[in-house]
């Protein structure tokens, strides 16, 4: 889901925590970082680009625990989990 649809269902209270992990698929010198979020019902959603590529939804990467701190805070959170 893109970050507006996110902020949306965490203002409506359907989000309950969130979770940064690192990107299993990429491989790198440096860790990369996928932010997921828990959703009421259970379900685990990535948050995704804005923008679709060959119109699928792809998951944004983020090369520093900071940045994907601040796309956490942009949806609501304070309090992210980390695991590694």
């Amino acid at each position: 889901m893109r970050i507006d649809q996110l902020r949306l269902l965490f203002d409506a209270g359907d989000l309950q925590s969130c979770v940064l992990l690192p990107a299993v698929l990429d491989a790198g010198p440096a860790p990369r970082w996928v932010l997921h979020v828990k959703r009421r019902n259970g379900a685990l959603v990535a948050l995704c680009l804005n923008r679709k590529k060959n119109g699928v939804e792809v998951e944004r990467l983020f090369h520093s625990l900071d940045a994907a701190f601040q796309a956490a805070r942009d949806i609501g959170f304070i309090e992210v989990r980390v695991r590694g």
